[in-house]
C-alpha cells in the first residue's frame, strides 16, 4: 500500500483516469449534498483563500493499464468532476469512465465536449447527472448574501479567484490499495460502513507511512492505535491478554513501554510480528483485539462505559501535549487532519504512539466516565477506576478487574471532575482536561495520591472561578443580578463548595442541568427584577424541570410532599427549598439572606477547599 503523497489537489486528481466498476451503484447525489459541498468550499475560500480545504477520501485500485478503479468515494469524485467542468470550460474530457454503462459514457462525453447536457436525457441512468449539472449552476455560493451569487453571476474576476482555489487548494486524500486486495470484500465492508474514511484513520495511515520499513514498529503502532481509539473501553482490555504485562506491568496498573523507540514489546507466539496488516486492518481498524475475547475477565457492572471525549478530540490533546511549546494547537477534532499535516514533518511516529498509549492510561485512571445505573437520576453514574490483576486461585487464572482509582478522596475527586464535565460538557475545547493531563508528564506521576490529585483539582477549579471574566463582572454588581445569563459554572461551583463544607448534609451527583430557575417566579409582579434575577433567587435545574415549574409558586416547588422535592437535590436548590419550608415564605428577605450566605461561601472558598 503506497501511502506517499496521499493528499491530492483537484488538478492532480483530474490528471488521472478513473473507472467506476460495475459493482458500484449509479451516481445519486441530491441537490442538498451538492450545494453543501460547494458552499462549504466557498465558505473556507472566503475565510482564507491561502488555506487548504480537505473534502474527504478516495480509495482506489490501480489497474494494469494505469487507470484507477474507484473503490470508495465515487459520488464525491463525480460531483467534483462536474464542478470542474462548470468552472473551466476548457476541460473537454471527463476523467471518469463507467464500466458497462454506455448511456453514462455518452452523456459525459457530450457534456464535456459541448458544455451542456444532451436534449434527450430521460434515461434513468443519466437523470441524476443532468440534475447535478443544473444544481451546480444554480447553487448560491454564499447563503448569507442577499444578492444572487451563482458561478455565472459572481463576475469573471471573482470566478477566476475561486477557480484557482478550487483546483489548487481543495484536497482529497487518495488511498491506493494493494493489487492483491479482495476488492469485492473490501467494497462490501466500506459499503456497509456507509461513510467516508474518518480523519483519524487517515492520520493513522500517514503516520504509519513514516515507519513502514520497520515491521515490528508498524505492528506495534497499529495495535496501540486501534486499542486507544476505542474510547469507551479501558485500554488494558483492548490489548492482548498475553501481552498486558509487557505494556502495563505485573499488576496491569503501570506503564512500561517508555517514550523512546528502543523500548520494545516481546510479542507472544500467537501474534508474531510476521503477521502483516492488510488494508482493512490499517484503515478500518478491523483487526480483532485479543483483549476483548473473554468478557468475564472484567467486572460485569463496568463492562459498558462512556468516555467524556471522542477519539479525534483526544488526539488533539495528545498532539498539543507532544508539542507543549506550541500554544496555537486547538483542542478540537474538527481540524484534526489539517493540524496534523502542519506538524507532520516534526512528529516522530514511534514516540508519538507511545505518548498516545501513556495518556490513554492516564485518562482511563484519572478522568471520570459514565456507566449505566438504572437507580440513578438519568440512569447513569460517574465512575473512576483503575485496572488491577486478580488471581483466581480456584481456576488458576489471572483476571483483569477494575477497582476504585483511590482508597481515599475518591468521592471528592469524582465530584470535582463531574462538576467540570457538566459545566464544560462538549467533547471539544476541553481546556480543563488538557490542564489535568499536563500534570502527568512522566510515568512516575501515575503514583499520584488521591490527596494530591484532589488538591490539584481544587486549585484548578478555584483558578477557573477567579479567572472567569464573566463571573468577575457579575461579582462587582449588586446582588449578582444576571438572571438566566448567570454562568452555569457559578452554580456548580457553589454546589461543590456546599458539599465540600458539609458532605453529610448533601447526597447528590452533578448532572447535566442546564436551565436557570427563578425560585421566586419571574411572572410575580411583587418584587423588582433585580431581586428576582439575583443569585439568591436562582438555582440550576434540568430543562424539563424548569418547564414543569413555570406555573408554580415558591412554596409549591419546595413542598416536601410535592413533585419537585427530592432528597438528592443539588445543595443550593435544596437549601432554598429548606428555607422556604422552614419560614413558609420566599420573598425579598429570604432571597437577600440566601444571597449573603452564598457570597460568604464564595469568599471562604480557599478555606473550605483547604487551599
Amino acid at each position: 500500500m503506497d501511502l506517499i503523497n496521499l493528499n491530492k489537489n483537484i488538478s492532480e486528481i483530474l490528471m488521472n483516469q478513473y473507472v467506476v466498476p460495475l459493482y458500484q451503484r449509479n451516481y445519486a447525489w441530491s441537490a442538498e449534498e451538492i450545494q453543501q459541498l460547494i458552499q462549504d468550499i466557498h465558505r473556507q475560500y472566503s475565510k482564507d483563500s491561502s488555506s487548504y480545504y480537505y473534502i474527504g477520501s478516495l480509495v482506489v485500485l490501480k489497474r494494469e493499464n494505469g487507470n484507477y478503479e474507484v473503490i470508495d468515494g465515487q459520488q464525491r469524485l463525480t460531483t467534483i468532476s462536474l464542478i470542474a467542468k462548470q468552472l473551466n470550460s476548457a476541460i473537454l474530457l471527463s476523467s471518469l469512465k463507467y464500466d458497462s454503462r454506455p448511456e453514462v459514457e455518452s452523456f459525459l462525453s457530450y457534456y464535456f465536449q459541448n458544455g451542456k447536457v444532451p436534449v434527450t436525457t430521460s434515461n434513468h441512468l443519466t437523470s441524476h447527472f443532468k440534475e447535478a449539472v443544473i444544481n451546480i449552476k444554480n447553487t448560491q455560493l454564499d447563503v448569507l448574501s442577499e444578492s444572487k451569487n451563482t458561478f455565472e453571476q459572481i463576475g469573471e474576476k471573482d470566478l477566476k479567484k475561486f477557480q484557482d482555489y478550487f483546483f489548487n487548494q481543495v484536497q482529497i486524500v487518495q488511498v491506493e490499495i494493494p493489487n492483491d486486495t479482495d476488492v469485492a470484500h473490501y467494497f462490501e465492508i466500506m459499503n456497509n460502513r456507509g461513510e467516508q474514511l474518518e480523519q483519524h484513520e487517515i492520520v493513522k495511515a500517514k503516520l504509519l507511512d513514516k515507519i513502514k520499513d520497520d515491521e515490528k514498529e508498524s505492528l506495534l503502532f497499529s495495535k496501540i492505535w486501534d486499542a486507544c481509539s476505542q474510547m469507551n473501553i479501558q485500554v488494558q482490555r483492548s490489548i492482548d491478554k498475553e501481552e498486558r504485562e509487557n505494556y502495563f506491568g505485573s499488576n496491569y496498573d503501570d506503564f512500561l513501554l517508555g517514550f523512546d523507540a528502543d523500548v520494545t514489546i516481546n510479542h507472544t507466539a500467537s501474534h508474531q510480528v510476521t503477521d502483516r496488516l492488510n488494508i482493512e486492518e490499517i484503515i478500518l481498524g478491523d483487526k480483532e483485539l485479543g483483549g476483548l475475547d473473554n468478557l468475564n475477565q472484567v467486572n460485569k457492572s463496568e463492562d459498558f462505559t462512556e468516555s467524556i471525549i471522542d477519539f479525534p478530540n483526544f488526539l488533539m490533546h495528545i498532539l498539543k501535549l507532544y508539542f507543549k511549546e506550541k500554544e496555537n494547537i486547538p483542542l478540537t477534532g474538527d481540524e484534526l487532519l489539517s493540524i496534523y499535516e502542519d506538524y507532520y514533518d516534526s512528529i516522530d511516529a514511534k514516540k508519538f504512539i507511545r505518548k498516545l498509549l501513556y495518556y490513554r492510561v492516564v485518562f482511563d485512571r484519572f478522568i471520570i466516565k459514565t456507566t449505566d445505573d438504572e437507580s440513578s437520576e438519568d440512569s447513569y453514574k460517574w465512575t473512576l477506576q483503575q485496572p488491577s490483576k486478580y488471581h483466581y486461585a480456584k481456576k488458576k487464572q489471572d483476571r483483569l478487574i477494575f477497582l476504585n482509582s483511590f482508597l481515599e478522596h475518591q468521592e471528592g475527586i469524582i465530584k470535582c471532575l463531574s462538576m467540570l464535565q457538566v459545566t464544560f460538557r462538549t467533547k471539544k475545547y476541553k481546556n480543563w482536561l488538557y490542564k489535568i493531563l499536563c500534570w502527568f508528564e512522566l510515568p512516575e506521576s501515575l503514583k499520584m495520591t488521591g490527596k494530591d490529585y484532589l488538591n490539584n483539582l481544587n486549585n484548578l477549579v478555584i483558578s477557573s472561578y477567579e479567572n472567569n471574566e464573566e463571573i468577575n463582572k457579575i461579582s462587582k454588581e449588586s446582588l449578582f443580578s444576571r438572571g438566566t445569563h448567570t454562568p452555569h459554572f457559578l452554580f456548580n461551583f457553589i454546589d461543590y463548595l456546599y458539599w465540600f463544607q458539609d458532605r453529610t448534609r448533601f447526597n447528590f451527583e452533578f448532572k447535566y442541568r442546564n436551565s436557570v430557575e427563578h425560585h421566586y417566579p419571574q411572572s410575580n409582579p411583587n418584587e423588582t427584577t433585580q431581586i428576582k434575577d439575583s443569585l439568591g433567587n436562582l438555582c440550576l435545574v434540568s430543562k424539563g424541570g424548569n418547564s414543569k415549574m413555570n406555573n408554580e409558586q415558591a412554596q409549591g416547588k419546595a413542598a416536601l410532599n410535592g413533585k419537585y422535592y427530592r432528597a438528592d437535590l443539588p445543595p443550593k436548590q435544596k437549601i432554598i427549598y429548606e428555607i422556604t419550608n422552614a419560614e413558609n415564605a420566599w420573598n425579598k428577605m429570604q432571597i437577600l439572606n440566601h444571597y449573603e450566605e452564598v457570597v460568604h461561601l464564595l469568599y471562604n472558598r480557599r478555606k473550605i477547599l483547604d487551599i
